[in-house]
């Protein structure tokens, strides 16, 4: 199992995975640092002598390679989540987690490195990044779960992806890899709430899956929402 952060920059996927893998005790891996090293040029470099199609087609040669490890927290680059495949090849190996800010926030965050970013730059920042966050915003909300760190200390969103993720990331994810081929004929498409090892609602959305569970959990009981790829979905993801 892995565990994925996306959103966009300045959010904090860095530095609040590498402490949730100190906390879990699991490799930490950033998408972009391992472009970087395999393309030995800075991402900008990559932008400004190739293309931004170049950059996408590194950043998915190197989440394939990423996804075949386990236990590890991913931390991607903020416009990978936004390709289908990413995101059908990341989800399906544990929970994606999008971290959110404000463009205030963001701005206050990264300081002066914002214009050197590929997709800021040549222009008023605030504009371009305000509408880069409404595009991408589709993409992000397709994540298992979404945390707003505006105003949170960094170990103060780890322990909110750890009460969402912690009581259930052992027997609900073993018990979907268990059975994925059966899972993906039955419900490919869909999302599925599991309790332990037992679903106990199914929608077309996470809130239709929840809604259909027939009765609320037991306290203490976390119930883990997943979403079960097409067969096609998966074969293309690969």
């Amino acid at each position: 199992m892995n565990i994925t952060l996306t959103g966009f920059m300045g959010t904090g996927k860095t530095v609040v995975g590498k402490r949730l893998a100190r906390r879990l005790g699991w490799r930490f891996v950033d998408v972009d640092g391992l472009i970087e090293t395999m393309a030995k040029k800075s991402i900008p470099q990559i932008f400004s002598e190739h293309s931004e199609a170049v950059f996408r087609r590194l950043e998915q040669r190197t989440i394939r390679r990423v996804v075949r490890a386990d236990q590890q927290v991913i931390a991607t680059g903020g416009g990978a989540f936004v390709s289908p495949a990413n995101r059908h090849l990341l989800k399906a190996v544990g929970p994606v987690i999008c971290l959110t800010a404000s463009p205030k926030t963001i701005l206050q965050r990264v300081g002066v490195t914002a214009a050197k970013r590929p997709l800021l730059a040549g222009g008023p920042i605030q504009p371009r990044m305000e509408r880069l966050l409404q595009q991408r915003a589709p993409a992000y909300a397709k994540a298992d779960l979404t945390i707003d760190t505006n105003g949170l200390a960094i170990d103060e969103v780890v322990e909110r992806i750890w009460q969402a993720i912690g009581p259930w990331v052992s027997k609900s994810w073993q018990y979907l890899l268990s059975h994925n081929e059966k899972l993906m004929q039955r419900y490919g498409g869909k999302y599925i709430a599991v309790l332990d090892d037992h679903i106990v609602g199914v929608g077309a959305s996470q809130l239709k899956a929840y809604q259909a569970i027939p009765k609320p959990p037991s306290a203490g009981c976390e119930v883990a929402i997943f979403y079960i790829p097409l067969r096609e979905e998966s074969v293309a993801a690969l």
